[in-house]
């Protein structure tokens, strides 16, 4: 079982506190919530766990190991994919291309094998074809794969970024408000390919949503931030009836 740990993680940009001391944990096979309103820190400290963002004190671990100071693509490497709120993908390229571009950290295959189209970069090429096609059957899109993605529905965007995630073997997803701009039939369907993949392939995820039937849907637990420190954590249900929670997030009095 694999986890990340942040410890007293603080992040100040000049002088606004964007995290302030923020401690948890998420192992494989547990879907953790980030919730709390605009501005908390939530996406913040997404950032410092996939490295888009260096804290200013404390640090993230990876089974025990820092990976604080590594850039995103060495933290990708040791399986944790972000997943932005709006899909990093090349419009211009079709859906299987954009996938095809995830499977380039798996190939060890030197330019002279490209070149001349030797044994083992067939092979290879081959094998991150084979995967594609698996992933684009997983997620039910592949009647769209020869489709550009500036030609796809904003769900459809959001599938073909988490495929592109699963096609470099993540042990953790960090999803940015999965189910933003989505409509109902496509928050369902998401939410259900989550719950899948958790229990298939062992993934932990970190949530960050504001959604709260979502977050009570898939959250084993939840944190919740506000002003950049965590004010409650627990099961979904126990930590939205805290006092603090209520009055800071959902506008309510005690």
């Amino acid at each position: 079982m694999a986890t990340i740990e942040t410890a007293n993680l603080s992040v100040d940009f000049g002088g606004v506190h964007a995290l302030r001391d923020v401690s948890l944990s998420v192992s494989t096979g547990e879907i953790l919530g980030l919730i709390g309103p605009n501005g908390a820190g939530k996406s913040t400290l997404l950032n410092c766990i996939s490295g888009f963002t260096r804290p200013t004190g404390g640090r993230v671990s990876f089974d025990g190991t820092a990976i604080s100071s590594l850039r995103p693509d060495r933290i990708a490497a040791h399986g944790i994919g972000r997943i932005f709120q709006h899909p990093e993908l090349v419009p211009e390229l079709t859906v299987r291309e954009n996938l095809l571009v995830a499977c380039h950290r798996s190939l060890s295959y030197g330019i002279l094998s490209e070149i001349f189209a030797l044994g083992k970069a067939r092979a290879q090429e081959r094998e991150a074809e084979r995967n594609v096609a698996a992933i684009l059957d997983r997620l039910r899109i592949a009647d769209t794969a020869e489709r550009p993605i500036r030609s796809l529905p904003y769900g459809h965007r959001k599938l073909v970024d988490l495929g592109r995630a699963l096609l470099m073997k993540v042990k953790f997803l960090l999803l940015d408000e999965p189910v933003a701009g989505l409509n109902d039939a496509e928050i369902d369907r998401l939410a259900e390919l989550v719950l899948a993949l958790r229990a298939e392939l062992g993934l932990g995820v970190v949530l960050v949503e504001h959604n709260m039937g979502i977050v009570s849907r898939l959250c084993d637990r939840v944190v919740v931030l506000d002003a950049g420190s965590v004010i409650a954590s627990g099961p979904p249900a126990q930590a939205l009836r805290d006092p603090k929670v209520m009055a800071s997030y959902l506008g309510e009095t005690a």
